[in-house]
């Protein structure tokens, strides 16, 4: 090792010796000027093949050579005149500046050499990674390639997934190092490393022993232990490229499984949405049998007692009950299946009369007022499911009002739509339930099924309206919009 640290600066010692007797050769027979030049080519080539420093000794040598064998008085290192001084001096000083010069280029030649292998080692590994099926196989390319740069001694990727970490690849990891790699995710702070303009630089907090590094990513955490020797600049680059290598292929596995968790989903609500289409649309034949036929034994000459009588109303009122419940499924089957609306133009007074004649006898014992004038412009709908949602809201709230309470209905023109409110009397929806109250079997009731709201919700978002719930003084107000109808809209223009 020393032998060969000490071999270019023999060689610089002899390249001198070497020069200076080709310049004593040369001078021989004939006087030429400027021979001294022959040194810089020496120097050059000095600079550029080992560095600086032994081209350095080259100069050094060649200054003295120089002068013991050339400038008078000859075979002295004395200098005669200010003239061969200053030659002898500008020798040194060229030497030097081009020593330096050539180290230079040597550097700047070696890092971009260093460079170019690492960027081409990177480009290979992420094309590897990008085309490997499994994003599991990736990471473990990936942090092998890690673990093989000087310095590292360890390198893992950790996922976190609901606030527990999974190791994906790399070495193995504690149970507490684990622990600090979910809780530096969930902060999202950097540990014992910082990773900034490219590369990464080590933070120690206790120089006499290494500790992991913990650097939380889009999707998860980068776990790095460095050894006793710190890596090179260029490698610190290339582990902070092989960071954010690691990053985007765990952005890769979030984005596939969350991909997999939809499409189980959309299927599930598919099957969900068919099993329920298909159970209502079987139901309905027996149960409109079923209340015919309980219409009949009600009927006088049906012969029933009194008391018998009574049962048959009651069964007659719950097979109208399930009768309902089963059309509110199909409805709702339908409209996540998403069933096309038969849209037109309609008066929004029109929809909201033909509603309270189907609820009249829910409506009973309550005080309804209307506030929508005949001259709102029509709204472009499908008169059956807003007639629905209609219906279900005024019978939530002929439901909740008290015995002799207030129903309002109105509607008003706002920013180009259609703004309309059902509000009754009665206690205030608590706050923590204004937004659920539109999920899907979502009730307070006792006997409720909980879609007529959920209903309501997908009606008016299937015509690119919007429905709330509120608390107003007197009571729950629900309000949804609905476009208008364009004849009506070509007119205001």
């Amino acid at each position: 090792m020393i032998a060969r640290r000490i071999v270019p600066y023999g060689i610089a010692v002899v390249g001198a010796v070497a020069v200076t007797a080709a310049i004593g050769v040369v001078e021989t027979y004939a006087k030429v000027g400027g021979l001294s030049a022959m040194y810089l080519l020496l120097v050059l080539w000095l600079g550029a093949t080992y560095g600086r420093w032994p081209a350095v000794t080259a100069s050094v040598a060649a200054f003295l050579l120089y002068d013991f064998f050339f400038v008078p008085p000859v075979g002295t290192f004395t200098v005669r005149g200010p003239s061969e001084l200053l030659e002898l001096v500008v020798l040194l000083a060229v030497a030097l500046v081009t020593s330096q010069l050539a180290a230079s280029l040597r550097r700047t030649q070696a890092s971009a050499e260093a460079m170019a292998t690492q960027s081409q080692a990177l480009y290979e590994l992420a094309i590897a990674a990008l085309q490997a099926p499994e994003v599991a196989n990736a990471l473990s390319l990936l942090c092998g390639r890690a673990a093989a740069i000087p310095g590292v001694k360890r390198f893992a990727i950790a996922a976190v997934v609901d606030g527990k970490g999974e190791i994906l690849a790399g070495d193995t990891l504690s149970a507490d190092e684990l622990g600090q790699a979910v809780w530096s995710f969930e902060t999202r702070r950097t540990i014992g490393m910082s990773l900034s303009g490219g590369t990464v630089r080590a933070m120690r907090t206790h120089p006499d022993r290494t500790e992991p590094a913990y650097v939380p990513l889009e999707s998860g955490v980068a776990v790095i232990e460095l050894g006793d020797t710190t890596p090179s600049t260029d490698d610190a680059r290339m582990l902070a490229a092989l960071i954010g290598l690691a990053g985007l292929l765990l952005d890769r596995r979030r984005a596939a499984r969350e991909a997999t968790r939809a499409r189980a989903l959309e299927e599930s609500n598919s099957l969900k949405a068919a099993i329920l289409s298909s159970v209502s649309h079987e139901l309905k034949s027996p149960i409109a049998a079923l209340r015919a036929g309980l219409t009949a034994l009600v009927a006088p000459r049906a012969g029933l007692t009194p008391e018998q009588q009574d049962l048959t109303r009651d069964m007659d009122r719950q097979a109208t009950r399930l009768d309902h419940m089963v059309g509110d499924l199909l409805a709702l089957a339908r409209l996540e299946a998403g069933v096309e609306l038969h849209r037109e133009p309609h008066s929004f007074a029109d929809l909201v009369g033909a509603s309270l004649r189907q609820v009249r006898s829910e409506l009973q014992g309550h005080e309804v007022t209307v506030d929508a004038s005949e001259d709102l412009p029509a709204v472009d709908v499908d008169e059956m499911q807003v007639g629905r949602v209609l219906t279900n809201l005024l019978e939530n709230a002929a439901e909740w009002a008290p015995d002799g309470g207030g129903i309002l209905v109105g509607a008003a023109e706002h920013d180009g739509q259609l703004a309309a409110w059902v509000e009754n009397d009665g206690p205030a929806i608590a706050p923590t339930d204004l937004d659920r109250i539109f999920d899907t079997f979502w009730t307070q009731r006792m006997t409720g099924t909980g879609l007529g709201l959920a209903i309501c919700k997908r009606v008016i978002e299937a015509h690119g309206g919007t429905i709330r719930a509120e608390n107003m003084r007197r009571g729950p107000r629900f309000t949804f919009t609905l476009p208008l109808a364009q004849v009506a809209s070509a007119r205001a223009q």
